[in-house]
């Protein structure tokens, strides 16, 4: 018999494709004609089920996070000797796993609209401690890497949503 709290079974198998699908998400840096808006999105190849249940253990779901981080340092240094300047981010998004990514952004990229959004149903307070996301997750982000959070607010006529985000990354 099952109980409510118990583990989906193949976490670390189910996991372990998830990190396979990012690291050929991200073999190679890519086109820059693949780009919409002086962007490429890199979303998490993960079924929202096993992202957001409350059976997933934190352990895998930190796995998939860090292996986001770890490719987009990869991507870093894998970017186009060229005198084209390229931006990273990593999206974290801790209320909805599922929807975390890494955005690559040319110079002329605005990240500013993804950090601070035109809407007035996302209301978003800054994270005073940095740190904070290393801590509560365990996570390895690079320390000459961007760190900014924000408590975040979503409201419209038919829910309201609390979450956190996190920003990590090299952007300008």
């Amino acid at each position: 018999m099952k109980t409510i709290n118990s583990k989906i079974r193949g976490a670390r198998r189910n996991a372990d494709r998830i990190i396979q699908r990012i690291e050929e998400h991200t073999e190679s840096f890519p086109e820059i004609s693949s780009f919409q808006n002086d962007c490429c999105h890199i979303e998490m190849p993960a079924s929202q089920e096993f992202l957001r249940s409350e059976r997933t253990p934190m352990k895998e779901k930190r796995r998939c996070l860090q292996s986001l981080i770890d490719r987009a340092e990869y991507l870093i240094q894998q970017r186009p000797k060229n005198n084209e300047v390229f931006q990273v981010m990593v999206i974290l998004d801790m209320g909805d796993l599922w929807s975390s990514q890494i955005i690559i952004g040319t110079k002329d990229a605005d990240f500013d609209r993804f950090i601070h959004p035109i809407n007035p149903n996302i209301r978003r307070f800054e994270q005073p401690d940095p740190g904070k996301l290393r801590r509560d997750w365990c996570l390895d982000i690079p320390h000459h890497w961007q760190t900014t959070g924000f408590r975040e607010f979503i409201r419209d006529e038919k829910c309201q949503l609390e979450g956190e985000i996190w920003f990590v990354g090299e952007w300008s």
